[in-house]
């Protein structure tokens, strides 16, 4: 793989990517999605007997033509749907390996990589925690990150008036995501100034590939001609000095692009003004976490904009923060690479009813095939006129309120109910005493807009060390990949965990669940 990734490289930076390009990619695929989904469905799921997909379908009686002809007659979605009504679709707890799957006198489960891109060219892999889908490897090439990611970066500059603006990164070193936004910037011929990590090896113990990783693309990537800095480690504690640095470069050039978490750019944002910066002319383009209205509010105060995104690693970009949004999280939905539709279903662990989005891959670049499957999210779907730049391009889908129905988000790190379910039924009363109903999990905002997770331990436990308890929390959940490491190391960097003294909370229906969802007004 680092042969190909070697041998792949130079002809990935060789001819940057254009704007006009961009565009005319985004465009052309929009006029061909549906022949691209048969494509995909043609070459990567009938030719193959052991796909999950060709067994759904084949349990639902489907052939090729079947569908061919039902996408023709009901047109993509309609087809989606219909198939979905059929069984031929994947929940969350099937697609992470986690529940075997039946539909009628059909069962079976899956091997690791079920879901893997045939068509791809695997020059470079990632890993994922689970958090959206199966944990583990994830590959990667480099028509991926120029085609299904740059481009749309390269648009939302376009949209923001910055194309010329200075980029920065603070994302994580290997294995998170930091050398992949790297790629994604260079490929569009904008090298960031600064590259910001807020975890370093020395604290997550990361594999020796890991390790290795991120100083192979920079350095693979100098030998190439692109000057790829150098990750700073900054601390979640000392954003202060990502702020000095972004007002360096607004001082200089009058703008800077910021690609970071969602807490991590409340926290530059509380830091500026801590310190009497202004980050006029700033924009964050910020994910791993709703942008909320207060954590909205905290980044605008420092002058700043954020433009929220939703992306899985699965099938990279999901939406794209609107320019004339409605709600703080108003996501235009990319279709000219993603088809959505959503199914009604029941989340056991919390007690509600969710419209949960499913996916379906239209880009042969894909990492993954995704072909009506869950994320483990629900949101507001609609369609609707907002005049910005994303609709003008034929993009009128909209999500917004996108919620978690089955996992806990702070700091761009996310686990998945099932993991904390079992530190809450089984670890904690094991080790502190009480039984699984006297604790519970809860995500609260604060007034700051930092996203927390309160451990909520019934005072019918006693007397308890707290700091020990979070310490447990985090031990157990950082086990296995070092993904999990990472995650962990920045939510114990960040505070995120905390312990609340309470009564765990009952539903309306007087079921108490291992993780409350708070359900906010109107919803």
């Amino acid at each position: 793989m680092y042969w190909r990734f070697a041998a792949g490289l130079r002809g990935f930076l060789r001819q940057p990517l254009t704007l006009e390009r961009s565009r005319t990619i985004i465009e052309q695929r929009l006029v061909t999605r549906e022949q691209s989904f048969l494509f995909i469905l043609s070459c990567a799921v009938y030719t193959n007997r052991e796909s999950p997909y060709y067994k759904l379908l084949n349990a639902a009686g489907c052939d090729f033509g079947d569908v061919a002809t039902v996408v023709e007659s009901e047109g993509l979605e309609g087809a989606l749907k219909k198939l979905c009504d059929a069984g031929v679709y994947m929940s969350i707890e099937e697609f992470k390996g986690k529940q075997e799957i039946v539909r009628g006198s059909t069962r079976f489960s899956f091997r690791s990589g079920a879901f893997d891109n045939p068509l791809l060219l695997r020059q470079f892999e990632g890993t994922t925690g689970g958090s959206r889908g199966v944990g583990g490897r994830t590959f990667f090439d480099f028509d991926h990150i120029a085609y299904d990611q740059a481009a749309y970066q390269m648009c939302l500059l376009d949209a923001y008036g910055l194309l010329d603006a200075p980029v920065v990164l603070w994302r994580p070193i290997a294995p998170g995501g930091g050398p992949r936004k790297v790629l994604e910037y260079v490929k569009m011929g904008k090298t960031p100034e600064r590259w910001f990590s807020p975890i370093q090896s020395a604290d997550i113990r990361p594999s020796v590939k890991s390790r290795l990783a991120t100083a192979y693309i920079v350095h693979m990537s100098r030998l190439c001609g692109a000057h790829i800095p150098s990750p700073e480690y900054v601390s979640l504690d000392d954003a202060v000095r990502v702020a000095r640095s972004i007002g360096g470069l607004i001082a200089e050039r009058g703008s800077c692009w910021v690609n970071t978490g969602v807490s991590q750019a409340v926290r530059v944002c509380q830091a500026a003004r801590e310190d009497g910066l202004r980050l006029d002319g700033t924009v964050f383009l910020a994910g791993g976490e709703p942008v909320t209205e207060v954590k909205r509010r905290e980044i605008e105060s420092s002058g700043a904009r954020v433009c929220p995104r939703y992306v899985f690693v699965e099938a990279g970009y999901a939406g794209l923060g609107c320019l004339h949004n409605d709600t703080s999280d108003d996501v235009h939905l990319l279709k000219d690479s993603l088809a959505l539709i959503q199914r009604r279903r029941e989340v056991p662990h919390a007690g509600v009813s969710v419209d949960a989005l499913l996916f379906t891959t239209l880009c042969a670049t894909a990492p993954k095939i995704l072909f009506n499957v869950e994320t483990g999210d629900y949101a507001t779907v609609e369609r609707r006129r907002c005049g910005c730049y994303l609709e003008k391009m034929g993009l009128p889908d909209h999500l917004s309120d996108i919620r978690s129905f089955e996992k806990l988000t702070s700091h761009g790190m996310t686990f998945l109910g099932s993991n904390l379910i079992d530190v809450i039924e089984r670890v904690l009363p094991s080790k502190y005493g009480g039984s699984s109903i006297d604790y519970q999990m809860l995500e609260e905002e604060d007034e700051a807009g930092q996203t927390h997770l309160y451990v909520m331990v019934s005072p019918d436990v006693g007397e308890i060390d707290e700091h020990g308890l979070i310490d447990t929390v985090l031990g157990k959940l950082a086990e296995g990949e070092d993904t999990h490491r990472m995650m962990t190391h920045v939510w114990l960097e960040s505070n995120t965990v905390r312990v609340r003294r309470t009564r765990p909370v009952t539903t309306a229906r007087g079921k108490l669940l291992p993780l409350h969802i708070q359900k906010e007004a109107g919803k």
